[in-house]
């Protein structure tokens, strides 16, 4: 978990934003979804190796338990949402096999497609986070 850049804090304060706001007003998909999101976040940088030129498997093992949780629910469950997070997480893992197969990948392409697709995946959180507060918000009225 690093704070020491304007992305990074940009990054955290967003994750930490959709997150809470999915706690808040979303249902049981969300909510662990969210969970999950903030698992993810605190285990990536356990498992992150300093070595730039190698494979992150670590990495990969967590954004492909997370993959997993997503296509779960979104094969459980009625929420459209979660097909595009589980598309956007599963673009997350073929970046990471890209580099393990071709090592021509260049790093920094390799760490920004994992940027994009990590806020691609809050941004479909977000999206159903924000359902269901006006699905209650309908209801109630």
């Amino acid at each position: 978990m690093v704070f020491a850049t304007l992305a990074q804090q940009t990054w955290i304060a967003l994750m930490l934003l959709v997150s809470g706001f999915a706690l808040w007003r979303g249902k049981g998909p969300e909510r662990a979804i969210a969970l999950a999101n903030l698992a993810a976040w605190i285990l990536t940088p356990l498992a992150y190796r300093n070595s730039l030129m190698d494979p992150q498997w670590g990495v990969f093992i967590v954004d492909g338990m997370f993959m997993l949780l997503l296509v779960w629910f979104a094969a459980t469950t009625d929420r459209n949402w979660l097909l595009f997070a589980a598309a956007f997480q599963l673009l997350a893992v073929i970046t990471h096999v890209a580099i393990a197969v071709d090592p021509g990948v260049r790093t920094l392409a390799y760490f920004r497609g994992l940027v994009i697709w990590s806020y691609l995946v809050l941004g479909a959180l977000a999206v159903g986070a924000w359902n269901m507060h006006r699905e209650r918000l309908a209801h109630r009225a």
